[in-house]
Order: structure tokens, then C-alpha cells, then sequence
């Protein structure tokens, strides 16, 4: 079974770096501590159409390995990026049925569906918009989504 860019991207050294924290040594959220300290959180969602990743031309995917690197490598040593996981093909869609009971399906590879996320702190949404406006996703087809990180 082949994954998605960001699976390959966690073997590389540059995102395999990334540190996964959902809380700091005082018990606060990171996502409180950043507001605390001026900045905010933002999760940068990757969403992908129709199993695209894996219709593309193996070159053209290397190139965009290349392209994805350099951008992470960038937003890390500003301090920017703080996590990002890829998230593996497949998996199933729970749903309530008509009785109330929770069934599960297979998802569809060829709707939408969600490929990865990168965490980033930053001074303002304007700021956030434009580091995911040059997320590396949108040039293969991908559509990007920008959230804030916690309850406002």
C-alpha cells in the first residue's frame, strides 16, 4: 500500500523533528501558552481529491518532496512550525445509523478526504494565512484549510 506525501515526509529528518506537544511542563495547553505570550496557534488542514497524490507521475512527486522540505525546513527554523503528521490512506468514517448505533464504513479514496496538518504559532491570522497560503499542498491540487487552535 503506497501513502500519502506526508508519510514519506516523516521519514525525512526535517519533519521527523517535529515535536508533538499538546501540553507544556505547567499543565497549560500550548495553544494557551502562545496566547499568553502574544501569539497564536493555527492548524494548517491538507485535504486532497480523488487519491491525487497517487495518480501523479513519480517525478513530479519527488519534485514536490523537494518543494514540501524546503518549506518546512524554512517555517522550522523561524520557530514557526511547532508539529505536523501526515495521515495514513484509508481508514473508516463512523456515523450514527438510523437506530442510533455507531457503524463504520471504509472511507472512499476518491472523495475528499483529509491527507495532513502542520501546527503553526504566529503574531496574527493575517500572518497564519499567508504561511498557508504558500503550503506546498496547493500546488498539486490539494485545498488547504486554516483553523485557530482552541476555544475563543
Amino acid at each position: 500500500m503506497k501513502l500519502p506525501i506526508f508519510t514519506t515526509l516523516l521519514t525525512l529528518p526535517f519533519l521527523a523533528a517535529c515535536a508533538s506537544t499538546s501540553s507544556t511542563t505547567s499543565g497549560v495547553s500550548a495553544a494557551t501558552e502562545a496566547r499568553m505570550h502574544g501569539k497564536m496557534q493555527f492548524a494548517i488542514l491538507m485535504y486532497e481529491s480523488n487519491d491525487a497524490w497517487h495518480r501523479m507521475p513519480v517525478a513530479q512527486r519527488d519534485n514536490l518532496l523537494t518543494k514540501y522540505g524546503l518549506w518546512v525546513r524554512d517555517l522550522k527554523s523561524k520557530g514557526i512550525l511547532k508539529e505536523g503528521n501526515p495521515l495514513g490512506r484509508g481508514g473508516v468514517l463512523i456515523d450514527v445509523d438510523n437506530r442510533g448505533q455507531p457503524d463504520a464504513e471504509p472511507l472512499n479514496l476518491n472523495a475528499t478526504s483529509l491527507t495532513g496538518y502542520f501546527i503553526i504559532e504566529v503574531t496574527s491570522a493575517r500572518e497564519a494565512e499567508a504561511i498557508a497560503a504558500s503550503c506546498p499542498a496547493l500546488l498539486h491540487g490539494e485545498v488547504v484549510h486554516l483553523r485557530p487552535i482552541g476555544h475563543e
